[in-house]
């Protein structure tokens, strides 16, 4: 979509650029995010300030930074770019034609439990759509890959500095998980002191313990089990089906896990402790059609499943 100014055409990919790189103050950045060459980049900006009349960003080794009349420009650009996404968008409802892809990253455990099942009603609605799933069990890992478009949607479990945007979808409550074997099963509840005089056997990524399992356990003296640990949870309670451990999961993921472990349990523990299941995206204001009605999907999933 070309905008006509002084004879020549101001393109809105321009201006797409011209806030990117504003917001990333630097033109390799923003190259990096749009796909661009950084020499497309330089040569789009240099074209759109020809077209301006003045200089919108200030060049320099450290990166770019707004001008003065930058400055002056951005909402306006900002508000050009958005119209034309808004127009694209109703052109596509009006026609009924939703195409695309979407990529969405998850751990193994949620990629089944929660992301697999909102796909199949995502997909039901909107057939022409592809979706790729994406398996990672580092959180770590899964915040980059939304940071640097591998992804377009994550759902995992909230740690703490978490930098992209993101929504709660649920409060989820961990349970003990232990064999029927174990005495401790006999309680309707097991207790943190109760918990002591086991070893807890637990998941660990390359990043090691949720933040907040690893500060559950040190605040109330659990001790790890030292000589076994996995980043997969089934080979976790395979192995938990072989020692008077306990373990502790996620309702959601125990849930999923159950039927494949018939010499399991789960009871719920004291104090409780829970984790945030979030969805994020880089931007909640740039996310595209497809994947604002996959958030739609997935929201819709939560509160007939999970609440």
């Amino acid at each position: 979509m070309n905008y006509r100014k002084s004879g020549d055409y101001m393109n809105i990919e321009k201006y797409k650029v011209f806030l990117t790189a504003a917001r990333k103050g630097s033109f390799i950045q923003a190259a990096r995010e749009l796909g661009y060459t950084p020499s497309a980049v330089t040569q789009m900006m240099n074209s759109l300030e020809n077209e301006c009349g003045f200089s919108l960003l200030q060049r320099s080794n450290k990166g770019v930074v707004l001008t003065k009349e930058g400055h002056a420009i951005l909402p306006y650009a900002r508000q050009l770019v958005e119209v034309e996404e808004r127009l694209e968008e109703q052109c596509e409802n009006i026609k009924g034609i939703h195409l695309g892809r979407l990529r969405i990253a998850g751990f193994t455990s949620t990629a089944c439990a929660i992301i697999l099942p909102v796909v199949e009603r995502f997909q039901e609605r909107y057939p022409n759509i592809d979706v790729d799933i994406l398996e990672e069990n580092s959180p770590k890992t899964l915040a980059e890959w939304v940071r640097s478009g591998v992804a377009d949607i994550t759902i995992t479990t909230k740690q703490p500095d978490y930098e992209n945007e993101w929504i709660i979808l649920n409060v989820n409550p961990y349970v003990a998980v232990l064999s029927k074997q174990n005495p401790l099963s006999r309680n309707e509840c097991i207790t943190a002191e109760e918990m002591q005089q086991s070893r807890v056997l637990m998941f660990r990524s390359r990043h090691g313990l949720e933040s907040n399992v690893a500060e559950y356990m040190k605040k109330y003296n659990l001790q790890p089990l030292s000589t076994f640990t996995s980043n997969c949870n089934y080979v976790m309670l395979k192995k938990l089906e072989q020692t008077p451990c306990v373990s502790l999961l996620p309702v959601y993921m125990w849930d999923f896990y159950a039927p494949m472990h018939p010499g399991l349990t789960a009871r719920p523990i004291s104090p409780s402790l829970t984790c945030d299941i979030i969805l994020t995206v880089a931007s909640f204001s740039e996310c595209s059609v497809p994947a604002r009605a996959f958030i739609e999907c997935t929201k819709e999933f939560i509160k007939d499943s999970l609440t």
